[in-house]
């Protein structure tokens, strides 16, 4: 395979990844992470019981209280994460395949690619199987991100060396640049866990909290991984969720369930109120890189990528903003998401034309 023809494939499969990450908010932000509650397929179609009759009540109950709306996001969801699965695939087998034709070709990423967006599976069943535990839920919707990011990177490895950008004027950027690209990397993981403990509405008033938040905030708990102490007993079920419990009930298993979130508003308080400081770090930080960047005189590309960086900062704070505002809007929330995506691949190409592109010379062409 030609390093083209493995660049187009690349690109192919950074197209998947960023609608994958935007189809799981999708389905995350509908509560439809249970629509499908049985692996790999959904339930009433591929997996026990085996009596026909129990089958049909079952599947008569799944389309009176399993709206079809909240099964399908998430089956959509499954598809097109399998078909990134089988790019990257594809991926490591070109990459190698061009190597013994092309030495330049690298193949490093490809080889963490590949565990990777197996694990990244398996994370996807344990949220399953696992009722969306908030601690998995976090780190597949990480994993996915993570997968964006190193087909992006691999990409920008298989184009030409940017030979118009000075390293002396470069390296001024580098450490603000990497500074950058770790704080978007921590916000993620944030929003992530806001998300998950469906924490994203709890403050309604700008710009930290609601009046007198700090009355009623609990860190302790809100960061709490595995949230151990939560008794489930307790828990007050949906009509889904009690459906659920019946199915597992008459089939012996145990019925935990995370959907709707587990926290006090104490600790969902001290999730959202961490998210959004977070957020006003990176835009002094970001804006800072942004501002620096636009006012280099030595470089037109470098002037470029600092208005670029200002663009997706000052639209991911609109979009944040606009859902708090505006009640956490279904279409606002996943371009937030996606503004996310976007704002993190454009902090490493910065990184990239600053740093990387210089100490990856040797594996080019």
């Amino acid at each position: 395979m030609s390093k083209k023809t493995l660049r187009n494939l690349v690109a192919l499969a950074i197209l998947l990844a960023l609608t994958v990450i935007l189809l799981g908010a999708w389905t995350r932000l509908k509560d439809a992470g249970l629509g499908c509650p049985d692996w790999p397929g959904c339930y009433g179609h591929f997996t026990v019981p085996q009596d026909a009759e129990y089958i049909a009540k079952a599947e008569i109950e799944y389309n009176q209280i399993f709206e079809a709306e909240k099964a399908w996001p998430e089956m959509i969801h499954r598809h097109f994460a399998k078909g990134i699965g089988l790019v990257i695939i594809l991926i490591f087998v070109g990459a190698f395949l061009g190597r013994k034709k092309d030495p330049s070709i690298p193949v490093v990423l490809p080889c963490i690619l590949l565990p990777l967006v197996i694990f990244q599976g398996l994370l996807g069943m344990w949220t399953v199987t696992l009722k969306v535990h908030p601690f998995i839920v976090m780190s597949h919707l990480l994993g996915g991100f993570t997968v964006l990011s190193l087909l992006f990177l691999y990409y920008l490895q298989l184009r030409p060396k940017i030979v118009s950008l000075s390293q002396v004027v470069a390296k001024k950027f580098k450490n603000l640049a990497l500074a950058g690209l770790v704080l978007v990397a921590m916000q993620i993981a944030l929003g992530g866990w806001t998300a998950a403990n469906y924490a994203a509405t709890v403050c309604k008033d700008l710009p930290v909290c609601n009046s007198g938040w700090t009355q009623h905030v609990n860190f302790k708990a809100g960061f709490d991984l595995w949230q151990k102490g939560f008794e489930f007993d307790e828990f007050k079920a949906h009509e889904q969720e009690k459906f659920v419990a019946d199915l597992n009930k008459s089939q012996g298993k145990p019925f935990k369930n995370y959907e709707g979130g587990v926290l006090s508003h104490e600790a969902k308080v001290a999730i959202h109120v961490t998210h959004r400081i977070g957020a006003y770090i990176i835009f002094a930080v970001i804006g800072l890189l942004a501002i620096v960047l636009m006012r280099e005189k030595d470089s037109i590309l470098l002037r470029q990528f600092g208005r670029a960086i200002a663009f997706m900062l000052l639209l991911q704070m609109a979009l944040g903003i606009s859902n708090v505002v505006f009640g956490l809007p279904l279409y606002v929330a996943v371009a937030h998401n996606g503004g996310g995506a976007l704002l993190l691949l454009t902090m490493i190409a910065t990184n990239y034309l600053v740093n990387w592109q210089f100490k990856l010379k040797g594996q080019r062409s």
